[in-house]
Formats: C-alpha cells, sequence, structure tokens
C-alpha cells in the first residue's frame, strides 16, 4: 500500500515531535530576524528623501510597532513556503510510522476557534504592513504633509487649531503615551503625533521640527492636562 494510503493512527506528543517543533522555531526565528532588518531597506525606497537635521524639511516614519506587524505579517507569509518540503518528509516519515501527532484532533471547535481568530491577526497585522511601507509625514515649509495608504492629506500650518504635549519623564494615563511626546490638532478633527517612537527620529531632530512647527503655527506646545511625573522618577 503507498504511503499517502496507508492509515495513520493519532498519537501524542512525542521528542519526535518535540525536535520538529524545535527546527520550526529556529526557521521562523531566523525568517523573521531577516525581515527585522530588511523591511526597513525596502521602506527607504518607498519613502521619499528629506534633508532632516536641524532645519528639515523632515520625513516622519510610522512608529516601531508598524515594522514589528510587517515582520509578522512577511514571516507568516513566507513561513509555509519554506517548510513545505520539510513537512513533506515529516509526513511521509509519520505514515512508515503508522502515527502521527495533530494538535485539536478530538476538538473542532477549539480549531475553527483558532482559524478565526488567526484570519482577524492576519487582517490586523496587514494593515500594519501597509503603513509601514506606505504611509509617512513630509514637515515642510508650507505645512504638513500626511500620506496615508489610500490618499495623502496636505495640512497648511493655519489648519492646526492645537498643539499637545507630554513633557520628558512625563506620562499621560489617557493617552497611554509618554514623553517626549507631542500631538498636532488640526481643525478638520485629525491629530498627527510625533515622539520617538517615530523611527529614525533623533531626540535633536524631534525639538528641531516641534520648534519649527510652533513657530510656524504661531502657537505653544501645551502640556496634556492629565500628564505626570513617572512612577520612581
Amino acid at each position: 500500500m503507498p504511503d499517502s494510503e496507508a492509515p495513520v493512527v493519532s498519537r501524542g506528543f512525542t521528542t519526535v515531535d518535540a525536535k520538529r517543533a524545535f527546527v520550526l522555531v529556529v526557521i521562523l526565528a531566523l525568517v523573521s530576524v531577516s525581515y527585522w532588518f530588511a523591511l526597513p531597506i525596502v521602506q527607504s525606497l518607498i519613502l521619499p528623501s528629506a534633508p532632516g537635521g536641524s532645519s528639515g524639511p523632515w520625513v516622519v516614519r510610522p512608529i516601531l510597532a508598524f515594522r514589528f506587524a510587517a515582520v509578522v505579517t512577511m514571516a507568516a507569509v513566507t513561513f509555509p513556503l519554506i517548510t513545505g518540503p520539510l513537512r513533506r518528509v515529516w509526513a511521509r516519515e509519520d505514515a512508515a510510522l503508522g502515527t502521527q501527532y495533530v494538535p485539536f484532533r478530538n476538538r473542532p471547535f477549539k480549531r475553527a476557534g483558532l482559524y478565526v481568530k488567526g484570519i482577524l491577526f492576519g487582517v490586523i497585522y496587514a494593515a500594519g504592513l501597509l503603513f509601514y511601507l506606505l504611509s509617512w509625514d513630509v514637515i515642510g515649509p508650507n505645512g504638513i504633509e500626511e500620506h496615508l495608504p489610500w490618499s495623502a492629506l496636505h495640512h497648511s500650518y493655519q489648519d492646526i487649531s492645537s498643539l499637545e504635549t507630554i513633557p520628558d519623564s512625563q506620562w499621560s494615563e489617557s493617552a497611554k503615551k509618554d514623553g517626549p511626546w507631542y500631538s498636532v490638532h488640526c481643525k478638520d478633527g485629525r491629530s498627527i503625533d510625533l515622539s520617538d517612537d517615530n523611527e529614525g527620529i533623533t531626540r535633536d531632530e524631534l525639538t528641531a521640527m516641534t520648534t519649527f512647527i510652533a513657530e510656524r503655527a504661531g502657537l505653544d506646545w501645551t502640556r496634556r492636562s492629565d500628564a505626570r511625573a513617572r512612577r520612581g522618577k
């Protein structure tokens, strides 16, 4: 009887399966690390360039969380392709043994629940990938250009209604942010946040661009009402 037609009995988690799981974890780690370093290179080919520094204009990249989401998305897409041949080898080994480890074999509802959660998280992380590669802000002499995956918005400095900040070494419970953090509030209701969570921004550049925004808008940065010193400071 061919291996593909041989009856395979479900088995418990054995040392064989533990070794396979270890190999998969190592491969996943290597793939993720590779994307962690490769994706910023891809991003740099898409984003416009600007002098930055102390005089600008400045290109503000997305926050680090979007890079993490981009890595997760790309690793999730690539991982099955890389491990496919290895899984086929293991399937032939299981067919020869006549046993196979099948997680959630007798728990179909839990399996279905994991699939649904996987799809939902996949959509969320895929959105993170799009924002990582296709969103940025440009702070220049004529205003702030907000680029999103589906559109580009221009905010003149006259369109700014207020400037809000959380000073360095302070924390806001309502915003779940710590300083230095800045939020530009526009008259159309949109807000543009700036902090050193944005990749590639130095503290000096953050100070330079926020000073520039305040001067052009003719406004002062106002401390967020619930900003408090961090505990232990």
